[in-house]
């Protein structure tokens, strides 16, 4: 069985197998979104073939993910821009029913927020707050993503069946950090494998 490498910005190693995703980051929010969220749109509707769809039933894992996208505070992008762009991200993640990855820097009550009412799974991406904030997150039905740098308490705490686990951008592989991770949750690197690769298949509805 192949590493399941959640989110990553690097090529893949041996081994190693992702969900390919589409979205708009908000550091990289153009002038021009509006024509941007369209592009993104037509991508969406001709990658998703009859064939795909078909591959998706049987394998039982998504074939795409929306995103990464989301809010952060801390970038040069407007916020209010950030905000509209990503409730443009959330509406295609409904129509197309698919998952939602999400960065998320200071915004947490704005996401939350955003959150109530929808239907499809987010997942928060490279994840490094505490434990009380990842209650938070799982009283609202997120699914956590973990990188190299987490929080040893959030990651031990986290319910493995919300857990996934990336290298974002790092240009690592990702099997050090499953040694590293069942270990830190006292459980064998395949039976972790082997969860994180049920996550995926938990994100269909």
């Amino acid at each position: 069985m192949t590493y399941l490498n959640f989110h990553t910005h690097s090529p893949l190693h041996e081994g190693e197998q992702t969900i390919p995703s589409l979205g708009v980051h908000p550091w990289h929010i153009h002038s021009n979104w509006t024509e941007e969220v369209r592009q993104l749109e037509s991508e969406l509707k001709n990658s998703r073939s009859v064939q795909e769809m078909a591959e998706q039933k049987a394998e039982g894992v998504p074939t795409m993910m929306i995103g990464e996208c989301g809010l952060d505070r801390l970038c040069a992008t407007p916020y209010d821009i950030q905000l509209e762009v990503f409730q443009e991200h959330i509406r295609l993640s409904e129509s197309y029913r698919l998952p939602l990855v999400l960065h998320c820097v200071r915004a947490i009550d704005d996401v939350l927020r955003l959150k109530r009412g929808t239907h499809q799974h987010w997942i928060f991406h490279g994840f490094r707050g505490k434990p009380q904030q990842l209650q938070q997150l799982i009283d609202h039905d997120f699914y956590i993503s973990f990188g190299f740098n987490y929080n040893p308490e959030s990651l031990r705490a986290c319910p493995e069946s919300r857990l996934f686990l990336e290298t974002d951008d790092i240009p690592r592989p990702i099997s050090p950090l499953y040694e590293e991770v069942s270990k830190l949750r006292q459980t064998t690197t395949e039976q972790l494998r082997e969860q994180v690769w049920e996550n995926a298949k938990g994100l269909l509805r």
